[in-house]
């Protein structure tokens, strides 16, 4: 049997996406912030969108840099991650905060989390309408990769390593290990 559901959380129906973290610059300052909104718009080209509060200090770093990358953590970082969704980027470096390494993008300023057994490197397409109703934010993929181990063309729960981490809402995580078919 079925029950309702508040809309508020009517999202969690779909989204056990991969948690990811956001990184950009404010002020030549990076910041790092979990997102757990996110979503592919389009494959050719390649285009990713994701929500964020417009007082958050990454999403003004990301109108002000014109760039961003998207890290995909594993499952092992949970507990950090717990840590950096609770301090704002606007009171605190995070990376130097939670020891956290950073290395150079590829083919944009912002940083990425070294890390992350995922990157994906964006530039910034400016859509205001959605933007400033919605606090969508889009991005032109640039440059992406991943740790050749789990992912292939798509990541492989069936095979032995790190997980990506799923975020099922308030502070509660898990990851898919089991290949059904």
């Amino acid at each position: 049997m079925r029950k309702p559901i508040q809309l508020s959380i009517a999202y969690r129906l779909l989204n056990p996406g991969p948690l990811v973290l956001v990184s950009s610059l404010f002020n030549k300052r990076a910041g790092l912030t979990p997102i757990a909104w996110h979503m592919p718009v389009s494959d050719d080209p390649p285009i990713i969108a994701l929500e964020i509060w417009e007082g958050h200090f990454i999403y003004k770093a990301i109108l002000q840099t014109g760039d961003f990358t998207v890290n995909i953590p594993s499952s092992g970082m949970a507990a950090t991650i717990r840590l950096l969704g609770s301090v704002s980027g606007r009171k605190a470096d995070k990376f130097k905060k939670y020891g956290l390494a950073k290395e150079p993008g590829k083919k944009v300023k912002s940083p990425r989390f070294k890390s992350a057994i995922g990157v994906i490197e964006c530039k910034l397409r400016r859509e205001d309408s959605i933007l400033r109703k919605y606090n969508i934010i889009l991005g032109d993929i640039v440059y992406a990769e991943a740790e050749e181990k789990i992912f292939t063309d798509r990541w492989t729960p069936e095979k032995n390593g790190p997980r990506i981490l799923q975020h099922l809402g308030g502070k509660i995580f898990c990851v898919p290990d089991t290949k059904i078919i």
